[in-house]
């Protein structure tokens, strides 16, 4: 594979973000705002992280995705993450890289050069319209990472219904059959299979790290059936079932045979607060009682039950 360098670009005022969720989204906008040129990068293919795959805020039940929300009672009138996802991503003093990693950092405090390796999606996004004729006619279908496998997607495809860029990815891997059938009929030419990777070097005066957080991996209880039970579902995957954009449009179904659920539990305190992880993560309790009304909402008869040490509603005074 070939490796194209691209030389430092000067921007000794300049400040790098490292992750494109709403942290370093939030960082970006502030930064930008006050006047200051920033490079967001982020290693998957568009912004958001894993806000992005949550259906609804708490407690004002907007949906995360949405232009703006109402009062709905709770004196909550402000946007959610569409404006920092699509109008800020053409803020002027904001350059998103995505599908990038940080490959090396050199210099000191006011004045860092860094080295950024940018993979290829092998869409251009400034001439990607999102019309999807090339998603209509790829023969290929993978498990879909934004529905956590809970739907599929074509190798090419829009990360989200609603990402930023705003464009179309393909995802080579194993997958594509370099069949070209995308790029005959991508009308503005958007699609280059034979893009490479390439490095890019940036100096900034200063680095901010908001990497997000790993999902814990269920595996590691195996006691729950998470993986043996079809209907054994971690909280994020029950998310995307109760999301509007998820593979059931916000109606949950049991993936074992797909028909509504009549009781629901959720168990909490898994992977925190044990032997190896002697901390509260501080979410998942006012995590579960959002799912707990939502899916009363959608499923008016539903027996819902939450098990837990204690109730921990951080936050909520």
């Amino acid at each position: 594979m070939q490796v194209r360098q691209d030389g430092p670009e000067p921007r000794m005022g300049a400040v790098l973000v490292v992750g494109g969720g709403i942290a370093g989204q939030r960082a970006a906008l502030d930064l930008a705002e006050a006047g200051i040129k920033v490079y967001l990068v982020e290693s998957s293919s568009s912004l958001g992280g894993k806000v992005a795959q949550i259906g609804m805020m708490f407690p004002t039940h907007d949906c995360v995705l949405c232009r703006g929300s109402s009062d709905h009672g709770h004196g909550c009138s402000r946007p959610t993450i569409s404006p920092a996802f699509l109008d800020h991503s053409k803020h002027p003093n904001i350059d998103i890289m995505t599908m990038t990693e940080v490959s090396g950092v050199s210099g000191s405090a006011g004045s860092f050069t860094v080295s950024l390796s940018r993979q290829p999606r092998y869409v251009d996004p400034t001439k990607c319209t999102s019309c999807g004729a090339c998603e209509k006619v790829c023969p290929v279908e993978l498990p879909s990472e934004f529905q956590l496998g809970l739907a599929t997607q074509k190798a090419i495809h829009k990360t989200a219904p609603r990402s930023a860029p705003d464009a179309y990815i393909v995802n080579k891997g194993d997958y594509c059959l370099n069949c070209n059938k995308c790029v005959e009929v991508c009308a503005p030419g958007a699609i280059d299979l034979q893009e490479q990777e390439r490095v890019q070097e940036v100096e900034v005066g200063a680095i901010i790290l908001a990497p997000g957080f790993q999902l814990y991996d269920p595996a590691l209880s195996e006691e729950f059936g998470h993986g043996r039970y079809t209907n054994v579902l971690t909280g994020l995957e029950l998310e995307r079932l109760l999301s509007r954009t998820g593979p059931t449009f916000g109606s949950p179904k049991r993936p074992s045979d797909g028909s509504a659920p009549k009781r629901v539990a959720w168990l909490q305190c898994i992977g925190s607060r044990d032997q190896n992880h002697n901390y509260c993560s501080s979410i998942c309790c006012m995590f579960a009682t959002k799912e707990a009304i939502l899916m009363k909402q959608r499923e008016p008869d539903v027996q819902r039950r939450v098990f837990m040490m204690d109730d921990r509603a951080f936050n909520k005074e």
